[in-house]
């Protein structure tokens, strides 16, 4: 230890000796403050200063701006109510509905991914009617836990379908595929729009 106290002793004594050493009439210290006096009083810096007070400014406006937004965005979507349809019974929705049950009952794989597909379409055509957004993502991400209380489970489903929809090498297991309909199904009969 007493190697390492006496390396740090000659290290701070050679930056003393440099710091006080002489060029002309000035020392190195007095060299050093009138360099950085000079810069920080430079043009350089000066603009550097306005432009980063302009820069705060406007960020801080913008901050404010979105803070705004989103309380009027999330106001917006605490005030929608969701209105349960009338359930149908006999309607082309029911038959639809059907439809994609037989296709998840067959030994296919193409017909389960068929059905998936088919049970997000309808889910997104039924959400249009209740929340805001140009795609089925961001109506989802519109939605509030408290206006639908299967919002995890159809993002689960959903999930699925962009897999389906996106890769068509995806192996979907029928598990899986059943899986997705029935999210899809227990958010429908939460609508009321399947009984």
């Amino acid at each position: 230890m007493c190697g390492m106290d006496q390396i740090y002793n000659q290290f701070l004594f050679a930056l003393y000796q440099w710091t006080s050493g002489q060029v002309g009439s000035f020392n190195m210290a007095d060299i050093a403050v009138n360099f950085q006096n000079a810069f920080l009083d430079s043009p350089l810096v000066h603009f550097i200063e306005v432009f980063s007070a302009i820069i705060t400014i406007v960020f801080g406006a913008a901050a404010v701006y979105l803070v705004i937004k989103r309380k009027e965005f999330d106001e917006k979507i605490a005030s929608q109510e969701v209105v349960p349809a009338q359930a149908v019974g006999g309607s082309p929705l029911k038959d639809q509905w059907n439809d994609i049950l037989r296709h998840i009952d067959s030994i296919h794989e193409g017909e389960w991914k068929f059905a998936v597909i088919e049970a997000d379409t309808i889910v997104d055509n039924v959400l249009k009617n209740y929340f805001p957004g140009d795609t089925m993502g961001d109506r989802l991400m519109n939605i509030d836990k408290t206006k639908l209380l299967s919002i995890d489970d159809l993002w689960e489903a959903h999930k699925i379908r962009n897999h389906l929809a996106h890769d068509p090498n995806y192996f979907l297991r029928h598990a899986e595929a059943l899986r997705a309909v029935r999210l899809f199904e227990s958010t429908l009969k939460e609508l009321g729009i399947l009984e």
